[in-house]
């Protein structure tokens, strides 16, 4: 299986996709916060103007209302009286007078207020000027006549006085009333905008998350989906997902893994199949030359029976050598291969490779060249684990070159990288491009286009892991129609 995912549009990552959340939301209290700040600063200077202004004005004109009442009272009772009690009351009182329309001079706030209070002004100054005209007769009393002339030039004043009052209290009142009643439209408003506008807060959050989960979890879901399909062995078809950019990594490392997984359930189909028969057909050799033996089938040709137990020899060795590569690769997967290092010349270790593969050469009349320099230093190594190896390549060598081809064994000196490098080149069909780098994995079997099969699916792998615990490479170099050429180092001896 392989999860694909093709960047349609621009892929955000998830840390990425909050933050964009995370600011778009508070951008969207802090925009509906300024709104909620700035209608409350508007009701705020609302309730204080009414507070401050209108309330203390009504205040202050019913005080000075209740004020000319009392000082056109004390004025009778002077008048008729004459008693200078009265006088020093009625000269308080309008002073008092006098500060109450001062004070609310200072509070008018709109010009009709302050046209009102202008004219009150004004009737207190021809006020002052009648009370300056006003002498009472011997025994602080006044005449009949001129106590009322003054008396109705009294109430000339007054009259319009307590008028041009009452119409500020009118005025007054009807500005708080108003004030009041834009001050509960505000609050009925910021409330209902706070409603709407956390609701939508909540839905877009709600959405905003809804969204972001569903883009993780839905990826998610599917790898664990697969994982369990792969778990039971079950391997789907290519699937396309978009997911953000750390989930498109972790299905991207999936996807190498689920193929790698494919390939190798596949390989080690294949290699049951090839290692049966690899073992099914010395086993069935074994067997026919056994039952012939046993009926004393060439009883009377004792070369025949020669020949039929060197066959069983043959096949038991072919069948040894194939259990001891199993062995081999199961110590190896375990890390349990063990390595005897001595420091050695690896001339000898060649030519008793070579020694072993020579009847077999002959009898394909392959050629055999050694290209050694005699010089070679000592190596550290495993002396029986390089044979396996060399034995392993020149098999190789042996089994896909085509009769009369030559192979060549060759080392070079590398002085500079302080190592010794071997190579098996040999004549057959090569490798294909595709095949070189999977060659040295385990299970591998790579096809050379003739119906042979290049390695049994162990033999190379075990190869690489032996010349790595040597510390040394391996690598190989093929062309189709051009023949092989193995390659493997291995340090000097210090």
């Amino acid at each position: 299986m392989i999860l694909h995912r093709e960047a349609r549009i621009l892929k955000l990552t998830i840390f990425n996709r909050l933050i964009i959340s995370n600011i778009l939301i508070i951008l969207l209290v802090g925009m509906i916060s300024i709104y909620t700040i700035i209608y409350l600063h508007n009701l705020n200077n609302l309730i204080e103007s009414a507070i401050q202004h209108d309330s203390r004005m009504i205040k202050i004109v019913e005080v000075a209302l209740d004020d000319l009442y009392r000082m056109t009272a004390a004025d009778d009772k002077y008048l008729i009286s004459g008693d200078p009690d009265y006088r020093r009351q009625f000269s308080q009182i309008k002073n008092d007078f006098h500060q109450d329309v001062t004070q609310l001079s200072g509070l008018a706030d709109t010009r009709e207020k302050r046209n009102l209070l202008g004219d009150v002004e004004k009737f207190l100054i021809r006020f002052d000027a009648l009370l300056k005209e006003r002498k009472p007769p011997a025994g602080a009393q006044l005449q009949t006549e001129k106590r009322r002339h003054y008396k109705k030039m009294r109430e000339e004043i007054t009259r319009p006085v307590d008028r041009l009052l009452r119409n500020l209290l009118i005025r007054s009142t009807g500005d708080r009333d108003r004030k009041l009643q834009e001050s509960r439209e505000i609050a009925t408003r910021i409330l209902g905008i706070n409603i709407i506008s956390i609701s939508i807060v909540i839905f877009l959050v709600l959405i905003i998350t809804y969204i972001n989960a569903r883009k993780i979890n839905l990826p998610i879901r599917l790898l664990r989906e697969r994982t369990r399909d792969i778990a039971s062995g079950k391997f789907g078809e290519a699937v396309e997902i978009s997911s953000p950019p750390e989930i498109r990594e972790l299905a991207n490392a999936f996807n190498v893994m689920s193929e790698r997984l494919k390939e190798l359930d596949q390989i080690k189909i294949d290699y049951i199949s090839h290692l049966s028969h690899e073992l099914r057909t010395p086993l069935t050799v074994i067997k026919e030359a056994s039952l012939m033996l046993q009926q004393g089938v060439f009883a009377r040709f004792p070369e025949k029976q020669e020949e039929l137990f060197n066959v069983i020899k043959e096949e038991c060795e072919r069948l040894i050598s194939s259990v001891n590569r199993i062995l081999d690769f199961s110590r190896m997967e375990a890390g349990d291969m063990y390595f005897s290092f001595q420091h050695a010349a690896i001339y000898p270790v060649i030519e008793k490779s070579i020694a072993k593969f020579s009847p077999l050469m002959q009898n394909k009349k392959m050629n055999i060249i050694r290209d050694i320099p005699p010089d070679i230093p000592e190596l550290r190594m495993d002396v029986e684990r390089i044979e396996e190896v060399l034995e392993n390549l020149l098999s190789n060598a042996w089994k896909y070159t085509p009769p009369g081809g030559t192979i060549t064994l060759s080392a070079v000196h590398n002085r500079e990288k302080g190592e010794l490098e071997i190579s098996v080149t040999d004549t057959g069909m090569g490798i294909p491009e595709d095949g070189l780098r999977q060659v040295f994995e385990k299970f591998k079997r790579v096809d050379d286009r003739r119906g042979a099969i290049r390695g049994t699916g162990l033999g190379l792998a075990i190869v690489r892991h032996i010349i790595n615990t040597h510390g040394g490479r391996i690598w190989v170099v093929s062309k189709i129609g051009g023949g092989s050429t193995f390659t493997f180092s291995l340090p000097l001896s210090s």
